[in-house]
């Protein structure tokens, strides 16, 4: 049995079938465009995914290097001068020079506590103390180096020296002003 299609039908059976190919292709286009819209958005959360694991990732260092420099902070202000107030604050540079001056066999003759300045930082003191020293060049020396490396924070702001001779000895008069840090009061 063979089938005889004249040319006409022919063609409307082609034009048929290429209708019905293009109805197919027409019905699952927004398929296949959502596998691959599907794929398309996968790949953008997996970039947001690592994107927001690196910003964790930089949260847990910053964490670390707030802990860290919190530590450093508390280590530096252990050489902060202690008191309430800058009065006590004062006491408590007078109580280490004299200290230092017994240490150093030199006596402290006058002491005069000067105005408290404030500092850059809002939070901290500058509570200076101003002394006179009669010593020997050596002696001078050792109190300035004991000064500088004293566990508090201490600062020699001035120094002015007279040098007298009497009896033979040379004998040097010292006015110094001395700075410590005190942190205020938190309110």
């Amino acid at each position: 049995m063979k089938f005889k299609i004249d040319k006409q039908r022919k063609y409307i059976f082609i034009a048929a079938a290429i209708l019905l190919l293009f109805g197919v292709i027409y019905r699952l286009f927004p398929f296949f465009q959502g596998i691959q819209a599907a794929d398309a958005e996968i790949v953008l959360k997996e970039r947001q995914l690592v994107k927001y694991r690196q910003i964790v990732q930089k949260g847990n260092d910053l964490q670390a290097k707030i802990i860290s420099l919190n530590r450093t902070l508390k280590q530096v202000e252990s050489g902060l001068l202690t008191g309430e107030t800058p009065a006590l604050a004062a006491v408590n540079i007078q109580n280490t020079l004299n200290e230092i001056a017994s240490r150093s066999e030199v006596e402290i003759k006058t002491v005069r506590v000067l105005k408290p300045e404030k500092m850059d930082e809002k939070d901290y003191l500058s509570v200076p103390v101003q002394f006179t020293i009669s010593s020997t060049i050596r002696q001078l020396k050792e109190m300035l180096y004991r000064i500088e490396t004293s566990p508090k924070y201490l600062t020699i702001k001035k120094i002015t020296i007279n040098v007298r001779h009497t009896r033979g000895l040379r004998q040097i008069q010292s006015n110094l002003t001395v700075a410590g840090v005190m942190k205020l009061a938190e309110s």
